[in-house]
């Protein structure tokens, strides 16, 4: 049941949540320049500003306007989040000593392993190709959240030899700045999706289900029923948009 606090304790909490907020908020900021060091810090702060609901006190309506005040890439900012978001409550510095690609193959693994500085300190210290085969070991053939259920379909597209040298090494460099270092097609997917100005589908349903989890700590926190109600509708008005948006785009793709 939501408390009701007097007028000195909500200006308190209120000062608090403000300071916390503008803090990460700083962090976000302070890291943007140096996206393809920092992005991972990134995702760690926008997480935790969507995690405590922070948007509005920082004076944005919803985190893609506050994406957009951040000068931060659209898919940049969404994916780093997204993989912030699979390990709560895990300290700053060593979330954000995994390498991109690896922190984002450690998803796989339940929150038991996910969350163990072990896995975290191999994600740091592991190349790519000896931790993608550690995860798949540890997987031992089970399925993995990150294959989906899609069919897989092979894309191709002629250009001569020289042209597909500078290709492959843009798409390196773009890779390492969204997120996922060395996967072309993720790469692609989000560079598509953020020359198009919405999110990829995949994006989309990923934030509106960490949207449901937040309802549930809204409802269940110690917030005033008018605050829990506002923050709601303005969580569910953003999934329908975002929802909306991409469905109309996968539409006139097909």
């Amino acid at each position: 049941m939501a408390t009701i606090l007097a007028m000195p304790e909500l200006e308190a909490e209120a000062a608090s949540r403000k300071k916390e907020a503008l803090s990460h908020w700083k962090a976000i900021q302070q890291s943007g320049p140096l996206v393809s060091t920092n992005s991972l810090r990134i995702g760690y702060h926008a997480a935790a500003l969507e995690r405590e609901g922070l948007w509005g006190i920082l004076g944005y309506a919803s985190k893609k306007e506050a994406q957009e005040a951040s000068g931060v890439k659209q898919s940049t900012f969404f994916n780093v989040m997204r993989i912030a978001e699979a390990f709560p409550g895990v300290e700053e510095k060593l979330f954000c000593s995994q390498k991109l690609t690896n922190a984002e193959a450690l998803m796989d693994l339940p929150e038991s392993k996910r969350l163990t500085e072990y896995w975290m300190r191999r994600a740091a210290t592991d190349s790519t190709d000896t931790f993608k085969a550690v995860i798949d070991e540890e997987m031992n053939g089970k399925e993995k959240p990150s294959n989906g259920r899609e069919k897989i379909v092979s894309f191709s597209v002629k250009m001569p030899r020289s042209r597909k040298k500078v290709v492959d090494a843009g798409l390196l460099e773009i890779s390492k700045e969204f997120g996922c270092e060395g996967d072309e097609s993720r790469t692609l997917e989000l560079l598509v999706a953020e020359k198009t100005g919405t999110p990829s589908l995949i994006t989309v349903i990923t934030t509106a289900v960490q949207r449901c989890k937040k309802i549930k700590e809204l409802i269940e926190s110690e917030l005033s029923s008018d605050e829990i109600l506002s923050q709601v509708v303005i969580l569910n008005e953003e999934s329908i948009l975002e929802l909306a948006a991409s469905l109309q785009n996968l539409e006139s793709a097909a």
